[in-house]
């Protein structure tokens, strides 16, 4: 039979958690773990006592005092929104996820929070919106590695518009170089699926209007079963490496 434990006891369990509680009361803190200590730059012993509030930072003041004093009146108001903590010690604003719930005990009625940073998520966002803005800018080059052949390594993520883009650019490049060969390097291809074989598969058709033999290079199983069912017929040899492309090309390797 399970043996109950006190409310000391519960209490040291929730203060190791890796997120942020608390319990306020009409606005006051009453009980915080070292997590929302941390977020807050103020020891335990210090935060508990003072008003909630102290720790939002000024510019969101407003809209977590009418929040709170809506739930509290009973108005129907989301239990949970962002705002930044503001470090006592810094001024350091961390972005947060707060989620709330009111609970009564007896004639006693207390607010329940959970705070979540936020800012390992957006730095994580922000990292993928660079990446994404980095391909976008970064036009796939076109290597001329031997006379009339072309090699272009596809790396990262292909959107339409940078199929087109690149398509502009390896048909310039054929004509320009009278090639006869043009290589799709596809080991570095993210999320490659039926529109991106389809858009590749469009862009081989093109360069073969222009008389150049188009082959792919270093094809996954994942990408290979992606092109066998894509719309657009892809007319082009395949081979493991860029090494056997070449080859096949007559070139030495």
């Amino acid at each position: 039979m399970p043996v109950p434990l006190e409310a000391a006891a519960v209490l040291s369990l929730l203060g190791d958690l890796p997120v942020a509680l608390y319990v306020m009361q009409d606005g006051t803190l009453l009980w915080c773990n070292d997590e929302f200590a941390r977020l807050c730059e103020c020891p335990k012993e210090q935060a508990i006592g003072h008003s909630f509030i102290g720790f939002v930072a000024p510019e969101d003041r407003a809209v977590v005092i009418d929040s709170y004093r809506r739930r509290v009146a009973g108005e129907p108001v989301p239990d949970h929104y962002e705002f930044s903590a503001l470090g006592r010690e810094t001024g350091k604003r961390t972005p947060i996820h707060m989620s709330v719930t009111l609970v009564h005990a007896g004639a006693i009625r207390y607010s329940v929070g959970v705070v979540v940073d936020l800012t390992v998520q957006r730095s994580a966002a922000a990292g993928l919106a660079s990446t994404d803005a980095l391909e976008r800018t970064s036009p796939t080059p076109v290597l001329r590695i031997a006379a009339g052949v072309l090699v272009v390594p596809l790396v990262g993520h292909y959107p339409t518009a940078r199929v087109q883009d690149l398509t502009r650019t390896v048909l310039a490049a054929i004509a320009h170089q009278r090639a006869h060969a043009l290589i799709l390097e596809v080991t570095g291809l993210v999320d490659a699926d039926e529109r991106v074989a389809d858009d590749f598969a469009r862009t081989a058709a093109a360069a073969r209007l222009l008389g150049a033999r188009c082959l792919l290079a270093g094809v996954s199983p994942a990408l290979a079963r992606r092109l066998a069912s894509a719309s657009a017929t892809l007319h082009s040899a395949s081979a493991a490496t860029l090494e056997d492309a070449l080859v096949m090309v007559g070139q030495p390797r």
